[in-house]
């Protein structure tokens, strides 16, 4: 078996001519992951990544410059696998052709090129998972891409299922390709890593991930092998260093097999007005689990400042009834339930208690968990991947990951039509008791947050996380879908009265 790829370096537009940036510059806006509105955004070339032995998978990774986005070190970046083949004449643009992603033909003054998305061409999954994990094939007849496909209709990211990838522990594979990349260690890397390591068996197992080098390895013109790496804990796993990577590009899971999205496995289930009440419980105990197993693998975080959380809470607020007319009659519902929240936390500190702070999802709702017959698994730790990644990883409030799966099932209520009243508010008292049970277990007599707050405090903390949530939902529908502002609208309504 060959070791795993080295991956290559060079600054700016290095291997790819002006012709194939104009190209992309055309190209970029209409895809579903790009960022930003295209409108005066302009793509400046940061660097570009090739991978050893492969001469036509080219990535480059591009700075967006525009109004209002951030500059230097904070820019946004976009990575862009392609795969550049030497050709007579242009290709036709066909099904099949687009199928394979075509992007375009081009000539240039060292002849004409065919210009694929290497986000659907085979070539460039091979170079990915190579970089990531040891192999002995080469793209034509490789084994592990029998029946490798892209997952179609994702937003942010590509990600590709290997089904014949072997590993430590079985067979399959999950490809995913982070369209933006953050200066940094990327949380979708180093959570369900350090994961795996801790032996937690809800996150599908980690195999790997594909680096830049780090800082002191250049990015310079053929900077050499970054820090690639086989299965976690593997025998010259070099993920761990001082420096860390100054980015991931790809990171490598085992494929759960017979698996179902949780947010499409809900809405089935309201559809017929089933009882989703088992499948919620099982969730939150999954989730209890896994709020234990991030403080025990990553460490606990702060505790938690009352006045500057309930300053987040009312400027938020704030916001989401200037942009939101019809939120106005919740205003003072919304300003009582958090002075009554600001009270308790104030109380809670004056009595020299802390309500402390840990790693979580940060983003977590029903679409993030897939069931299978043999459970729940969390995925996809990346947050918001346009944010810093330093906001992205901060310690936050267990509860929060709670409000986001009650808000979430309260989605999968709307979009299955449930005709059952009492589907969605069952499904989410199931959840809690889940979540519940687990964690006086786990953190021994404490309440959800993982700390010995009252009852009281802790119901007050979870209506007002989840209240803002729902304000945020009600912006976001507001500017985006107009038509389902009802759904978090009525969620306001609920948790108020």
């Amino acid at each position: 078996m060959s070791p795993a790829r080295p991956v290559h370096v060079s600054p700016g537009a290095a291997h790819l001519p002006p012709e194939v940036l104009r190209l992309l510059d055309t190209w970029l806006p209409a895809q579903r992951w790009y960022p930003v509105p295209a409108e005066g955004v302009t793509h400046e070339p940061w660097l570009t990544v090739t991978f050893g032995g492969v001469a036509d998978v080219v990535v480059a990774l591009l700075r967006l410059v525009g109004p209002g986005l951030a500059a230097g070190d904070e820019s946004l970046v976009i990575q862009v696998p392609l795969v550049l083949t030497p050709t007579a004449e242009p290709e036709a643009d066909t099904p099949d052709t687009e199928a394979a992603g075509l992007i375009g033909t081009v000539t240039t003054a060292s002849g004409t090129a065919t210009v694929h998305d290497g986000g659907v061409h085979p070539a460039a999954w091979h170079a990915y998972f190579t970089a990531a994990l040891p192999a002995a094939c080469e793209p034509e007849d490789c084994a592990e891409l029998r029946g490798a496909r892209r997952i179609s209709g994702e937003q942010s990211n590509t990600s590709v299922v290997l089904p014949a990838l072997p590993h430590a522990t079985g067979r399959g594979g999950m490809l995913k390709i982070l369209r933006t990349v953050a200066l940094g260690p990327h949380p979708d890397v180093v959570i369900p890593e350090a994961l795996t390591r801790a032996g937690w068996d809800g996150v599908p197992r980690f195999l790997g991930a594909v680096e830049l080098p780090a800082p002191g390895a250049g990015p310079g013109p053929d900077a050499g092998p970054a820090p690639s790496a086989g299965p976690a804990g593997s025998p010259g796993d070099s993920r761990s260093g001082a420096s860390g990577p100054v980015a991931h590009l790809a990171v490598l899971s085992e494929l759960v097999h017979e698996a179902t999205d949780g947010f499409e496995l809900a809405c089935a289930y309201a559809a017929r007005d089933e009882d989703f009440g088992e499948r919620a419980a099982e969730l939150g105990a999954v989730v209890a689990h896994l709020h234990a197993a991030l403080r025990e693998a990553l460490g606990p975080g702060p505790a938690l400042e009352p006045a500057g959380f309930m300053g987040v809470l009312r400027r938020r607020a704030a916001e989401a009834f200037a942009d939101v007319p019809v939120l106005a009659p919740h205003r003072a519902g919304v300003a009582a339930l958090y002075d009554a929240l600001s009270a308790r936390l104030s109380a809670v500190v004056e009595h020299g208690d802390v309500v402390p702070l840990q790693p979580i999802h940060g983003d977590l709702h029903l679409g993030q968990a897939l069931w299978s017959p043999d459970g729940w698994k969390v995925l996809d730790f990346e947050g918001e991947p346009q944010r810093p990644v330093s906001e992205r990883t901060a310690p936050d409030l267990p509860l929060r990951d709670v409000a986001g799966l009650l808000r979430s099932l309260d989605y999968a209520a709307a979009v299955g039509q449930a005709t059952d009243p009492h589907w969605v508010s069952h499904a989410q008292i199931s959840f809690l008791e889940g979540y519940r049970e687990v964690q006086s277990r786990v953190v021994g007599g404490a309440t959800a947050t993982g700390s010995p707050l009252d009852v009281g405090t802790a119901e007050l903390l979870l209506r007002s996380l989840t209240v803002d949530k729902a304000l945020y939902e009600v912006v976001y529908e507001f500017r985006h879908r107009p038509a389902w502002t009802h759904i978090p609208l009525a969620a306001v309504d609920r948790v108020l009265t």
